[in-house]
């Protein structure tokens, strides 16, 4: 077995390039395995980290993609909404930020922030006559981590016995009587669930109110569909019958056509020229 000598100088250009390329190599590493540095325009890898290149059904492909997965132009903060910040306080922060004075942590919790109902938009699908302690599951989504449905429900019942309101449209018409009574009876239920009331009972009234002002416009022929874009309809024609009240009767005669047997009067104008199937009507060549 001849022994020859390894050279070992020849691959020694290509050292910081992994074997790759010589001299005109931009990236001194080869990694395939990165997602791609330019934008793939219309690909199913564009914008993707490789462990979604599985997802054809979601192509991030555009130019506005390529800017909010690198923080560009409009899209510098994105995204707006990210998994660490906490809309609805499902977590307790380390500096015990107090809205309301209380004995418990619990009751302090269940203050709202903001107004969730008007700023989340969901559909009721509840009518504002309906009783108040309907309005119980609306409000335990929000302060699920604070009281259960069935305490929420109990304090509403609790809200129409004492106060009077029974339905939604009277809290929402008695305000000012609802905040006396929680002020003259204080405790009684805790403050941060009068105040969610409050907000959810206007919310509901006035979505019912656009519901029917929708109603309306679209009886009186403004048609729009869920989505709130306009179509067109015409309205129901009433002049006449809706079916035929006498049906035509059929001839009797065989169902031939006019042409077959070319009997009677049948005028064909001398410029059509009709049959020469063999001759001058042929398929061209």
């Amino acid at each position: 077995m001849a022994l020859r000598l390894t050279l070992l100088a020849l691959g020694s250009r290509a050292k910081g390039y992994e074997n790759r390329v010589m001299v005109y190599a931009h990236r001194r590493h080869r990694s395939w395995y990165q997602p791609p540095k330019l934008p793939h325009a219309r690909s199913p890898l564009a914008n993707k980290p490789p462990e979604e290149y599985g997802n054809t059904w979601d192509p991030r492909s555009g130019v506005d993609w390529y800017y909010r997965m690198r923080h560009r132009g409009a899209y510098r903060h994105w995204p707006w909404a990210r998994w660490s910040d906490d809309p609805v306080r499902h977590h307790r922060e380390t500096p015990f930020n107090r809205t309301f004075s209380h004995n418990s942590h619990g009751s302090n919790d269940g203050v709202p922030l903001w107004n969730y109902y008007a700023e989340v938009g969901q559909e009721y699908n509840t009518p504002s006559h309906f009783p108040l302690h309907y309005m119980a599951p609306f409000i335990h989504q929000y302060t699920g981590k604070v009281w259960s449905r069935s305490d929420i429900e109990r304090h509403l019942k609790l809200i129409e016995e004492r106060t009077g309101l029974l339905s939604i449209q009277d809290v929402h018409d008695n305000l000012p009587r609802l905040q006396e009574w929680g002020e003259v009876e204080m405790g009684t239920v805790p403050h941060g669930l009068l105040q969610h009331v409050e907000m959810l009972a206007n919310d509901i009234v006035l979505q019912n109110r656009k519901k029917g002002f929708r109603r309306k416009l679209h009886e009186n022929g403004v048609l729009r569909t869920s989505t709130m874009e306009r179509y067109y309809a015409l309205p129901h024609l009433r002049s006449g019958p809706p079916m035929p009240t006498t049906l035509q009767q059929p001839s009797g005669a065989f169902p031939w056509g006019k042409y077959t047997h070319m009997l009677g009067g049948t005028k064909i104008h001398p410029l059509h020229r009709p049959d020469g199937f063999l001759k001058e009507n042929m398929y061209p060549p």
